[in-house]
Formats: C-alpha cells, structure tokens, sequence
C-alpha cells in the first residue's frame, strides 16, 4: 500500500467506530470530536463518560472549558482513582503554542486516560492542531447522517425501544422526517408511543404522526421528477399542498433546490473537493451532501431537463400574478419538464 493510500485510511476514524470502541470499552488516547451532528456527537461523549463507573466519575472525570495546554496536560497524565480509565473533556480548540504543545502531547496521552476534546460544529481543516489529529487517526468527525444511514439508524432505535419497524417504512419515515438525529430520535418516540408498546410502527401511523421536515420532503418532490417517478413526485407534492403547504413557496424551494443542484453538478465536473462544495454552496454539510448526491446522478439530458424547470420554477410567482397561470398548475408543469428525459 503506498503512503498515500495509508494515509487517507488514517485520516478518517468513522463516528461508528469510535461509538463501537466506546461500547467495548475500547477507547484510549487523545481525540478530536466535531462535526455538524451534534446529537450523535452529546451521545459519544456520553458513551465515554460511562467507561467510568457512576460512583467515581467525581474523582475520574475532568470537564475543561479551556484548551490550555499546561491544564489539558496535567489533567491527563493524573491517575485514575480506583478506576481503569479517567475522562479528561476540553470543551475548546486549543490555539497558538497551546494548539503545538497538545498536538505533540496527543501521541503520549496514556493508555488509562481518554481526552477527548469536544468541537461544537465541523472543526477547521486548516488548522495545524486538527491536521495532526487526522494524521493520527484521532479526528472523528460527526457529518450527518446520508439516508442510509438516517434508515439504520430509525431500525436500531425502534428495536431498542420495542417498537418494529420494517425496513420499507423505515425508509418512509426518514422520507418526511429527514436525516436530523435529534429529529428522528424525538419523531420516533412520538411514533412508538402513539402505535403502543410492542407495536409495530406502520405507514399509517407514520403518516399520521411524523412531523414533516418541508425542505427534505420538497427535495423529495425534485429527486422523484428527477427520476422519472412523476406520478410518485405527484403524490408528494399533494401531499405538502394538503397539508397547508402553498404552491408559491413549494416553487420558491424547488426553484432554489434546482440551481443549488445545478451549481454542485458543475463543481463536481471540475472535480471539486466535498469541503470546498459545501462552502462554495453556502450550506450546511448535511444539505451539501444531499445537493451533492443528487447531482452526481444527473445525466446530461437531466442536466439539461433541470435547467429548464428552474427557469420555469422561477416564473411561476409572475404567471399567478399576471393571470397567466394558477400557481398549483404552473407548478406543475414546470415539473413535468423533468419527466422522460
């Protein structure tokens, strides 16, 4: 294996894999939690604080708030008292000779100490103090959950609360509720308690009790007229108007949706990098992601296709108001234009 190969294995420590060695008991060392996830990222702190036995967690936990090296050091190298492990949690990124002194410490850390220092958001990759964590495959970064993973992760956590569901509805729920961790965590609760315990969560309770997240539901309609599945895409669309949902603003979405999805496909033939497309779009890594991956899957007629229902997307305000069209109907067509491309 040549060394840059090693090195992009290196460099990335998935979520689930510290959330493993958290559950085995396994953590040891320094490392770097950050990410846009942030409830994924509470439930990896809270996972490494229970390597301490409640009892002794005043004595073998330390909670920093400051990246000062000469505390983070001393903090670290204590002992555990009547313990196996001591926690040591730095709620900061540590700057200047600071950042230096922790990014050489980080390889010295011993093995009864975990010191984890806890990012609120996705930490600079420029910086000198991250770049050495990754190398070290100590960066864990908390991205949020694809759909994939947002499935898995509504089938773990109904197993565990006792309320089945199947693969198929699992992948409808993440469908309206989007892949927020906090969002299905509380959705799915709300839909355990109403199906009652042991019961299965179906597609009618679903329907019935999911809060919908409107802008991964309108992504919904786009993806499936996208795909060829207008009558699908329809469906979806009647479904956000019957629920109060105004077809001006649904083409405001869609309109904004489509460019963004146009201007990630254009990055993406020039080969560019997944960070420097979420900052060139100007959102969140979890809506680049999701604008990313849609893109990728454009043919060039779809590219072509898009291009046209954005235009008309964007007429849809001006038809209504000139009494060319109905909103609903401009809509509409404006969609259509996706189909049979």
């Amino acid at each position: 294996m040549n060394r840059r190969a090693l090195l992009a294995i290196i460099e990335n420590m998935e979520r689930n894999d510290f959330m493993i060695a958290a559950g085995k008991g396994a953590l040891s060392g320094a490392y770097l939690l950050h990410g846009e996830e942030e409830f994924l990222k509470e439930n990896a702190v809270s996972s490494a604080l229970k390597l301490i036995d409640p009892a002794m967690r005043d004595l073998n936990v330390d909670i920093l708030e400051t990246a000062q090296a000469t505390a983070v050091i001393a903090a670290a190298e204590t002992l555990p008292f009547m313990a196996e492990r001591r926690v040591v949690l730095c709620r900061a990124m540590p700057k200047d000779d600071d950042a230096a002194r922790l990014a050489a410490y980080a390889e010295k850390v011993p093995e009864s100490t975990v010191l984890l220092f806890y990012i609120k958001g996705k930490a600079d990759g420029r910086s000198a103090f991250v770049k050495a964590m990754a190398r070290l495959g100590r960066s864990v970064d908390f991205a949020p959950l694809n759909e994939i993973e947002a499935r898995r992760y509504v089938q773990k956590r109904a197993k565990a609360i006792d309320a089945p569901i199947t693969e198929q509805e699992a992948t409808f729920f993440v469908s309206l509720a989007g892949t927020d961790c906090a969002a299905l965590y509380n959705e799915l609760d709300k839909a355990a308690s109403y199906a009652g315990a042991g019961n299965e969560i179906t597609r009618e309770v679903i329907a019935k009790i999911v809060t919908r997240d409107l802008d991964y539901v309108v992504f919904e309609v786009l993806d499936q007229f996208i795909a060829n599945r207008a009558t699908d895409g329809l469906r979806t669309l009647n479904g956000l108007m019957e629920n109060g949902e105004k077809p001006l603003m649904i083409a405001e979405r869609l309109r904004d949706k489509a460019k963004l999805t146009l201007q990630a496909r254009q990055l993406l033939d020039k080969r560019i990098g997944k960070d420097e497309i979420t900052r060139r779009l100007g959102v969140s890594s979890g809506y680049a992601w999701r604008v990313s991956d849609s893109a990728k899957r454009l043919s060039t007629a779809q590219v072509a296709a898009l291009t046209d229902a954005a235009e008309a997307l964007s007429r849809v305000t001006t038809m209504q108001l000139t009494g060319q069209a109905k909103a609903e109907d401009a809509l509409i067509r404006a969609l259509m234009l996706l189909a049979h491309r």
